[in-house]
């Protein structure tokens, strides 16, 4: 302990003697440390971070397979029937995730909640901060009554100490909270946090509770004591299997199983570690150029190294000493990184999509994120001290003593090693470019993607929840019907209509119905399929800009007393009519016998990359519902007319709840993913290629430095100036030419495992390749630029004095 007291004060001494040093250093190494922490910190809350209960290692995710995919989603008599039949389990909950608007006085708040089965919070392990939680025993109480979130309670209520008992108004319905949840907890979904958890058995349907093909809900499962993973998988298989015969109809082909927590963990480890191999290379950047620092001091100080070798110190004794400074060096970057990482962390809300609700990661740095900032830090330590303080270690010592260490054997290790350094940045560089590349190449083609509807329009989308008025589907339809009248005969108003959803509002597709079709045989013996629809108005086909491939568009002669009437998309009549005109067609939907009218182009329903599936489209007068939304097509920027189309729409009733929607807002939701991929993986190259300019620029600005004697003898036998640019010139450029090839070497690998994120683009598309090549060598060529004419402002007779 004594001896290494003395080399942190001996470390510190030296590290504030070169002040310049330590805080390029040191700052270089914050980046690298933060950035890494910042997206390991994303990482553990999205993916790595255990279920917010009791025990969460015995906690299981209950999901079902099918032929065609995984469905996580049942029905709440399944959830009854697996909770009562299984004894492996010790409990299983189910909830389902929806919205409410909470209203406060003359405010209105939307907010998310989740209906749960009413043993949630025991299976969980969890206790009411205030209050109690919603319970078995008391779910049938007088009344329905709500748990809400710690941090609703300090921001909407402030707090309020006598908050248990009262009643809150929750779309229109008033509720009695029971309780207040303990702190941190907002709820099984990692993005969306709920701040609201009602009763199932008392908010949800009774309707919505019997109907088997109704799958709404999430299920959990706790493991009983010394139970299995697979012993209970084989369980719910059996029990999945006995719905399927009971219920064929519904359940039939459809198995039943569970994914442990170790399981989830694996999964979630191929994205987290695809991440963090990406800032992993910007942290190698940068580790290269501090040991290309570390390196330069060290060939500095190879007198005082040599002193202390003729003294008696011991090659390990020096390794360690060299050692600690580069720990203190660490120490102090990762401490810099931490707040770095602190700060990029606040900037959370500004990169998430826009939404109606709060959403966004529990990002902290908790113990796991500090722990992985630690063990960064030391790796650090070893990945640019180690090799360094070897070779500064390893003098000869009499030559060293007398100064005149042979320059030759010098500038061949030091070339060697330092040329190493340069030739990883760039060729890690290369890499990073090459990985941005195709991230952009793959947020154009998206932004190429036909979405079935004009994107370039002046929208404007107001969402009307008349449900909260106790409208029902008929007035809901006469309600829209006087409000799209008004807002036509508004100036600066191209056009308007309604409908039921708006495409791409990611509400997993919006309504469904059983369809039976006459002569189509449907898999496995089914009666009938659900196929997704939407309920619009007239010209909605024309006001969205959705083409008609075929038939006609829907007119006033579709009444609800009309003949019922039904326009599909061009997959639908692909998939059940491929050899025929479906227009023309019957088919049957919830029992009732509909006439296919018209065929439309195809359109994104909930996002852009989604494959293409079956969809309908009703006129809104005869499938009408208690909710819709109205949309306006303006001449211009349609922001200007939202404050004048909101006072029709209050005039009209003010006790609508509205939500405003631009098309803007709609297509920042749809592209977020994409963009965020580009920009994270667009920054990372930026990052990567700046650092090894810099690294490029230091190893000849440093080269030249150490050969002013060389160049004032060239200059002074009739070296040109040119000639000797073009020396120094050419020696980076070779550098950075090697490291340019090693780098698409490996992006021929690397790339390949980015496969599943892009769209539109091969990973080892040769655009990307060539423009990362040809940026990064022009970089280098930048970078070399500069040390390369200092060079030939070399003073002959000065350099020839030089020794």
């Amino acid at each position: 302990m004594a001896s290494l007291w003395e080399d942190l004060r001996y470390g510190l001494r030296m590290l504030t003697k070169d002040l310049g040093f330590t805080i390029v250093a040191v700052l270089t190494l914050a980046l690298g440390v933060g950035v890494n922490t910042t997206v390991f910190s994303v990482a553990e809350a999205a993916l790595l971070r255990s279920w917010p209960a009791k025990s969460p290692e015995r906690l299981a995710k209950i999901t079902a397979t099918t032929p065609q995919r995984r469905d996580d989603y049942f029905s709440y008599p399944d959830y009854g029937d697996l909770s009562e039949q299984s004894r492996l389990l010790e409990g299983i909950v189910a909830y389902s995730r929806h919205a409410h608007i909470l209203r406060v006085g003359s405010e209105s708040k939307l907010l998310i909640d989740e209906v749960v089965s009413p043993n949630y919070f025991a299976v969980l392990g969890l206790h009411a901060e205030r209050g109690r939680v919603i319970s078995a025993e008391q779910s049938s109480a007088a009344g329905p009554a709500v748990v809400i979130s710690d941090a609703l309670w300090h921001r909407t209520f402030n707090a309020d100490p006598q908050m248990i008992g009262k009643q809150i108004s929750l779309t229109g319905r008033s509720y009695t909270v029971v309780g207040v949840a303990p702190p941190h907890f907002r709820g099984l979904d990692r993005v969306a946090p709920a701040d609201l958890w009602l009763c199932a058995t008392t908010d949800y349907g009774s309707g919505g509770l019997r109907d088997r093909g109704n799958r709404d809900f999430e299920l959990l499962g706790r493991l009983g004591p010394g139970v299995t993973a697979e012993q209970a998988r084989v369980e719910l298989s059996t029990l999945g299997h006995r719905l399927a015969e009971a219920f064929p109809a519904i359940d039939k082909a459809r198995d039943v199983g569970l994914i442990s927590e170790r399981e989830r963990l694996r999964e979630a480890a191929v994205p987290t570690l695809l991440g963090m191999a990406a800032v992993g290379l910007v942290l190698l950047i940068c580790c290269a150029n501090v040991a290309g620092l570390v390196l330069v001091r060290s060939e500095m100080r190879h007198r005082e190294i040599a002193v202390r070798m003729a003294l008696g110190a011991r090659r390990a004794r020096l390794v360690r000493q060299l050692l600690t400074e580069g720990a203190l060096l660490a120490s102090a970057g990762a401490t810099l990184g931490l707040l770095l990482s602190s700060w990029l962390l606040t900037l959370q809300p500004a990169l998430m999509p826009p939404a109606e609700v709060e959403i966004g990661f529990d990002l902290r740095l908790d113990a796991p994120v500090l722990l992985f900032a630690a063990v960064t830090s030391a790796l650090t330590v070893l990945l640019f001290g180690m090799a360094p303080a070897l070779q500064a270690s390893k003098l000869n010592l009499v030559p060293a003593l007398k100064g005149d260490e042979p320059v030759a054997r010098r500038r061949a290790r030091r070339f060697t090693l330092r040329s190493t350094l340069v030739l990883a940045e760039v060729a890690l560089s290369v890499v990073l470019m090459t990985g941005s590349g195709l991230f952009l190449q793959s947020l154009l083609y998206t932004r190429g993607i036909n979405l079935g509807f004009n994107p370039q329009k002046n929208f404007v989308f107001f969402d009307l929840r008349t449900g909260v008025a106790d409208y029902d589907g008929p007035r809901t339809f006469t309600y829209l019907q006087q409000l799209r009248e008004k807002a036509a005969g508004l100036p600066e108003v191209k056009d308007a209509a309604f409908a039921l959803r708006v495409l791409l509002s990611d509400s997993e597709g919006g309504r469904a119905a059983p369809v039976s079709i006459p002569g189509v045989e449907l898999p496995q013996g089914q009666k009938n399929i659900p196929i997704k629809l939407n309920a619009v108005s007239l010209g909605y086909l024309r006001t969205m800009g959705t083409r008609l491939l075929a038939g006609r568009d829907f007119s006033s002669e579709d009444s609800p007393a009309g003949a019922r009437v039904v326009i599909i998309n061009e997959t639908m009549a692909r998939h059940f009519w491929p050899d025929k005109n479906a227009v023309g067609e019957h088919i049957t939907v919830d029992g009732k016998d509909c006439q296919i009218v018209g065929l439309v182009e195809d359109a994104k329903i909930n996002q852009v990359h989604e494959a293409a599936e079956p969809y309908m489209y009703f006129p809104f007068a005869q499938h009408p519902d208690s909710e819709g939304t109205l949309i306006v097509e303006t001449v211009g920027d349609p922001r200007p007319l939202i404050t004048a189309i909101r006072r029709e729409i209050r005039g009209t009733d003010p006790k609508v709840p509205i939500g405003i929607r631009t098309i803007h807002y709609l297509m920042q939701q749809a592209f977020w993913q994409d963009q965020m991929a580009a920009g994270f993986a667009g920054t990372l190259g930026l990052l990567g290629m700046f650092l090894a300019a810099v690294g490029l620029y230091g190893v000849i600005a440093y080269l030249v430095n150490r050969r002013r004697h060389e160049l004032g003898i060239r200059m002074a036998l009739g070296a040109e100036r040119r000639d000797v640019s073009r020396l120094v010139l050419g020696q980076g450029l070779k550098l950075a030419a090697l490291g340019t090839t090693i780098g698409l070497l490996a992006s021929l690998g690397v790339t390949r495992l980015l496969s599943s994120l892009l769209y539109g683009v091969k990973p080892t598309d040769p655009v990307a390749f060539a423009g990362s090549a040809a940026l990064v060598i022009l970089v280098a060529a930048a970078a070399s630029y500069f040390p390369a004419r200092g060079a030939t402002k070399v003073d002959p007779m000065v350099a020839l004095r030089y020794e």
